[in-house]
């Protein structure tokens, strides 16, 4: 009995650790890896390898079938390639973290994680590139749009399947495919745009780094993101690796060429997947048949070894000489110009500032000391700000008071040492006292 029941686990162990060469193959299959390991989704299974030639597979239980993956040290993620429903992965199951649908929107675009908040920019979908980034905010399971500081002309052009490259607070991109600034419908026919930008992810402002040259004679290539802290790029013709931030493209002229074209590719995309852990290269080789074979192929097999760096795009000229003239011609004029203004000149220039810190009496009082400028003003028509039932013994005081503060909160925001106001006796009657600003 125990060698009949040892038999039926033998066998159902062999069903569950198939080689993937004896698997039929189906569309919507995608490689990625997360961690150590690397995993292959195969119609409703999800296959994961425990030696280089070994896989294990189980259900997915998927609600999609177009896929994108990325990841931070701790946490990946399982995304829509056009963005909308949103998994996470722990290396055995996938949990579903969206209370949404499929967008269509953002096609090809680039997904990352900042401070553990998910972030997508650009992409292609309903018609258009995009030069939007979207958040998901986990509390409501849905995706919004970031609001960006620049001023919408001054962003990139859309775009997707960009060079893109992550560091710090920083995101930079580079050339993808999009449409000219000329282009405005979408039956026009997608180009590369060969420009770089930075954005900053705290201050949500964009800078122009410069402009490039496409690297590429065709739209059919793979980007590996975060590839030894760079984008590496996958071509029949070319490859390379990406260094926006460093202004920098690394050539491979040595790349087995033979191996890159025989990989499989689907919407475009090439199955293929980095294990850092095995410093090499799973993808999915187009055999003709209906089997699917998964190959490992080492880094160094694969790609050979760089031997020709250029700089990838021309700095945009002058540029910081230019700020730094533009800050030198400010502060001169600011020294000839705003130094010699007469105190209610300043008031007025920084008004804003200043009514920002005073109370409503304080502020009462200034309107009415700017309204009589430059004549006098006298005390007893200041004292009518407050309230009527007070004594004119009260209101005398409130307004001493106030006059101290009003002058000493415009003192410190215009930052002077000086007197603002100028205070005497009214001539007619020299028990009133009357004032003005200085």
């Amino acid at each position: 009995m125990f060698r009949f029941y040892f038999i039926i686990f033998f066998l159902i162990s062999l069903k569950g650790s198939s080689q993937i060469k004896n698997l039929e193959s189906t569309s919507n299959n995608f490689l990625f890896t997360f961690k150590d390991t690397s995993y292959l989704i195969l119609g409703d299974s999800i296959y994961r390898n425990t030696e280089i030639n070994k896989w294990i597979g189980t259900k997915h239980n998927l609600a999609i079938n177009d896929y994108v993956f990325f990841e931070n040290n701790s946490q990946g993620y399982l995304m829509h390639n056009s963005g909308g429903m949103l998994y996470q992965f722990d290396g055995a199951k996938f949990d579903r973290l969206d209370d949404s649908f499929i967008f269509n929107s953002q096609y090809e675009s680039f997904p990352f994680i900042h401070n553990n908040s998910i972030y997508n920019f650009g992409g292609y979908g309903l018609f258009t590139f995009k030069n939007i980034f979207t958040y998901f905010n986990l509390s409501k399971g849905e995706t919004e749009i970031v609001s960006v500081k620049t001023a919408a002309s001054k962003h990139p052009i859309g775009r997707k399947k960009m060079f893109s490259q992550l560091d710090g607070n920083q995101l930079f991109i580079g050339p993808g495919l999009g449409y000219s600034s000329d282009t405005e419908y979408g039956y026009k026919k997608a180009q590369f745009i060969n420009d770089y930008w930075k954005f900053d992810l705290i201050e949500k402002e964009w800078q122009k780094l410069g402009e490039g040259i496409s690297y590429l004679k065709n739209q059919i290539y793979h980007l590996r993101y975060h590839y030894k802290n760079k984008t590496l790029v996958l071509s029949e013709d070319n490859v390379f690796t990406v260094d926006i931030k460093n202004n920098n493209a690394s050539f491979y002229k040595n790349s087995n060429t033979d191996f890159i074209k025989s990989i499989k590719k689907e919407r475009g995309r090439y199955l293929i997947t980095y294990n850092k852990s095995k410093k090499g290269f799973y993808a999915i080789l187009d055999k003709g048949d209906a089997k699917t074979k998964v190959s490992f192929i080492t880094s160094e097999d694969l790609l050979g070894i760089p031997n020709t760096n250029e700089k990838l795009y021309k700095k945009e000229e002058n540029s910081l000489v230019w700020i730094g003239i533009g800050i030198i011609v400010l502060l001169i004029i600011f020294v000839l110009v705003f130094m010699k203004k007469t105190n209610i000149q300043k008031i007025k220039l920084k008004r804003k500032k200043i009514e920002d810190i005073l109370t409503t009496e304080e502020k009462q009082i200034l309107s009415l000391i700017e309204e009589h400028y430059p004549n006098y003003i006298k005390f007893p028509d200041l004292m009518d700000v407050f309230d009527s039932h007070l004594s004119y013994e009260s209101k005398k005081k409130k307004l001493r008071t106030a006059l101290y503060q009003l002058e000493e909160k415009i003192g410190k925001t215009l930052k002077l040492k000086s007197k603002i106001f100028i205070e005497r006796k009214d001539k007619e009657d020299l028990r009133i006292k009357e004032i003005r600003i200085k």
